[in-house]
């Protein structure tokens, strides 16, 4: 493997944490504005945006996870 093909996949790899990081944070703050609505009896804005915090999480971890299947392959014991 070249340099260049490392140094791709190395961006590669941290431009998916930046995304994942990203997601995380907008989940983050759909769980305040869940726990904001419930506090205030709210309960379908506070239901609509838990789910969307759900969503945002999954979001974040199917590339995480499909990154980590592969990376399966290629460690080794």
């Amino acid at each position: 493997m070249t340099a260049d093909e490392i140094q791709q996949r190395l961006e590669t790899a941290a431009k998916l944490y930046e995304q994942a990081a990203e997601e995380l944070a907008t989940a983050a703050a759909h769980a305040r504005r869940a726990a904001e609505h419930f506090r205030n009896g709210d309960v379908p804005r506070g239901t609509a945006h838990a789910w969307a915090t759900r969503g945002h999480l999954l979001a974040a971890e199917k590339p995480l996870d499909e990154q980590a299947l592969e990376h399966r392959l290629r460690a080794r014991v």
